[in-house]
């Protein structure tokens, strides 16, 4: 505990400055986009008057929340990405796991502290527009519920940053788990006959699947009351499926993701670090699954130009997954399944 407290507080120090330049940026872009986009004038053409329109700007702090879930990880864990700096992190008197938790916590706080000091300051632009045209009860549960959120999809992030043994590897990671769940589920909805007029009409579910889009649609459902406006028919006969489907889903993969970084944080044998990223969850399996799904969600499209950039993109994907024209004989069959489908 002695080690812990006294890494927690040296790489807090050390991290400081990031901290500091994250939460002014953050801070003066809320007060800019709050400041000229709360009360709006707006010119009626049936009454030829103007008005103000009045917008609560919830979308705020969860735009940056939900940018930093992404960047905070990248912040706190590419020092472990290079063998150089593992061969001094691993000589000091503190485990591997213990190491990574308080990473995770450092970004976790400097995430939700960051997202906090927004949501208070757009509160008190709220608040310095007058009381009556806002109603400030449906921003507590909503807070508290992106806070939530917010640790799942950054929970998430971390987790698959650090299957990667490079950083850039990890990146990648970090944009395909953002869509393959959504691309599975459309692929799934493809399979069923969801088509009309050459068109997909997917379920939204899909969307739901996205991280940041469940964020945001939870936001707008909150939104409208806050704004004391009536909610659309829309989102009412959404909040019992899609919202609330894309919440729970979300909180799951983030406890579950949370779990898995501290149980494999620190296992992976030091030399592969800067090595190709080879985990089972990683490439070798977002490749052919983001290739498959694509194929099945254009298939009835019956357009030979969406195919060939599924194509494409699977043969860059495994260029970038060996970094060169490298490829092993399984990855040239299954490119080659896919050309042959694209023939066909």
């Amino acid at each position: 505990m002695t080690n812990f407290k006294q890494y927690f507080r040296s790489h807090l120090k050390a991290n400081i400055k990031s901290v500091i330049f994250i939460l002014t940026a953050v801070l003066v872009l809320t007060f800019l986009i709050g400041y000229y986009n709360q009360a709006v004038s707006v010119y009626d053409y049936r009454t030829k008057e103007y008005y103000t329109d009045y917008n609560a700007t919830l979308y705020n702090p969860i735009l940056f929340l939900c940018i930093l879930a992404y960047v905070i990880p990248v912040m706190e864990f590419s020092f472990f990405k290079k063998r150089i700096n593992l061969d001094c992190a691993y000589s000091l008197p503190i485990n591997r796991r213990t190491m990574g938790t308080v990473h995770y916590l450092t970004g976790l706080i400097t995430l939700l502290g960051t997202f906090t000091a927004s949501y208070l300051l757009n509160f008190i632009l709220l608040l310095s527009q007058g009381t009556g045209h806002y109603d400030f009860k449906p921003m507590i549960p909503h807070y508290f519920l992106c806070l939530v959120l917010g640790f799942a999809m950054y929970s998430m992030m971390v987790f698959v940053f650090n299957m990667a043994n490079t950083k850039n590897d990890g990146i990648w990671f970090m944009i395909l788990y953002t869509f393959v769940f959504a691309l599975i589920t459309f692929a799934l909805s493809a399979t069923i006959a969801y088509y009309r007029f050459g068109y997909f009409t997917f379920s939204d579910f899909g969307f739901s699947l996205i991280p940041w889009v469940v964020i945001n649609s939870v936001t707008s459902y909150y939104q409208y009351p806050v704004e004391k406006s009536d909610i659309p028919s829309y989102l009412i006969s959404r909040v019992d499926s899609d919202i609330i489907f894309g919440a729970v889903f979300l909180i799951v993969i983030g406890i579950v993701s949370a779990i898995g970084f501290f149980i494999t944080f620190g296992k992976r044998r030091m030399e592969k670090t800067e090595d190709i990223s080879d985990s089972f969850l990683g490439f070798r399996t977002l490749i052919p699954i983001c290739a498959i799904c694509g194929m099945t969600v254009f298939e009835k499209w019956n357009n030979f130009e969406f195919w060939f950039i599924i194509e494409i993109l699977a043969m860059l994907g495994y260029t970038i997954y060996r970094r060169g024209f490298h490829y092993k004989k399984s990855e040239i069959i299954f490119l080659c399944s896919l050309l042959i489908f694209l023939v066909f």
